[in-house]
């Protein structure tokens, strides 16, 4: 009789949790698809934002670091130099070349007018010259002087004549010389603007204001060109980057409101909106693209690059004091 009671009592417990599990199996459907119905869901998420790699474009040792990584720049700042001492002395030395070409000039200037005045006496002169030669002839002609003295003057008027010439050559030889000198000034004066260009290039500046995500390089080490030397997250610019399935492709649309959690805020539910819709699956822009060229292909389902703004958090009227860091993981839920 208590054998009979003690298996009722047992059966009883057992039909007792039986009903309890299936309630509860009952909940949690009910409970999955109203979430299924009413958004649509995934943790393949996480934050992301603009990235700037700021890099060299020249080859030089590190002189010094100014900012390091987690720190905030602005635009226009320094945040590291190169050791530009070879290039400081190109530039001294262009710079003295200069002097010595200005000098040069000058110096040509004052030859021109020198030879000016010399041309300017020396027409004074030859024209005393002709007059004496023409009178020498006439002389000549008329049987006053002799065949000698004749011939002195005729010798002395070509004379003349020759020098005239050289000194006009000369006249337009130093102006030539003049432009020459001007052509190398100009030309110097750009190599030296061109020196100083590449001289602020052992300045890495800023180009965005933001906070530095990485720093690739220490004092003592060489850059080449072109070689990063900062990544910076640019401004305050962040979003939660979504890669959708394709199966969930059709069921999202621009503007639609979504809500979101972050593993490092887990008691806090952001808010926010689509704002981008990707153009193309995420794998063509892989290291190694999708080809099925080989004949030998697997179907993998593929994913939509989707941006979700972040608008603002329940419980808190703005975002202020919640420090949002690209990379952190999500879970994103799209309201269907």
């Amino acid at each position: 009789m208590e054998t009979t009671e003690s298996e009722k009592k047992s059966g009883r417990k057992k039909l007792v949790f039986l009903i309890i599990f299936l309630i509860a199996a009952v909940i949690a459907a009910f409970l999955w698809w109203w979430d299924y119905r009413k958004y649509i869901s995934t943790d393949d998420a996480n934050l992301d934002s603009y990235r700037v790699s700021v890099a060299s474009r020249v080859m030089a040792p590190v002189l010094s670091l100014n900012v390091w990584e987690g720190d905030s720049v602005t635009q226009g700042m320094t945040m590291l130099e190169l050791d530009s001492s070879a290039v400081v002395a190109s530039l001294n030395e262009a710079s003295a070349r200069l002097e010595e070409l200005y000098a040069n000039l000058n110096l040509a200037r004052v030859r021109v007018v020198t030879s000016q005045k010399n041309l300017e006496v020396k027409e004074i002169s030859d024209r005393l010259t002709v007059i004496n030669y023409e009178r020498a002839k006439k002389q000549y002609e008329g049987g006053a002087i002799p065949l000698e003295s004749y011939q002195n003057m005729e010798e002395a008027y070509q004379a003349s004549r020759v020098e005239l010439e050289v000194l006009k050559s000369e006249v337009v030889a130093a102006r030539a010389q003049i432009l020459s000198i001007e052509a190398s000034v100009k030309a110097a004066e750009a190599s030296i603007e061109a020196v100083r260009i590449e001289l602020g290039y052992y300045r890495i500046i800023a180009p965005v204001s933001g906070r530095i995500a990485k720093r690739w390089v220490l004092p003592g080490d060489i850059v080449q060109p072109g070689q990063t030397i900062y990544t910076i997250n640019e401004g305050d610019s962040i979003w939660v980057q979504v890669y959708l399935e394709e199966s969930k492709f059709s069921s999202i649309r621009m503007g639609q409101q979504s809500k979101f959690t972050l593993d490092a805020y887990s008691g806090l539910t952001f808010w926010g909106h689509i704002f981008y819709i990707g153009s193309n699956a995420a794998s063509q822009f892989s290291l190694i693209p999708p080809n099925n060229a080989s004949g030998n292909y697997t179907k993998v389902e593929q994913r939509i690059p989707v941006k979700i703004s972040i608008d603002s958090v329940s419980g808190k009227k703005d975002l202020q004091g919640i420090d949002l860091v690209s990379g952190m993981s999500a879970t994103v839920k799209i309201i269907k």
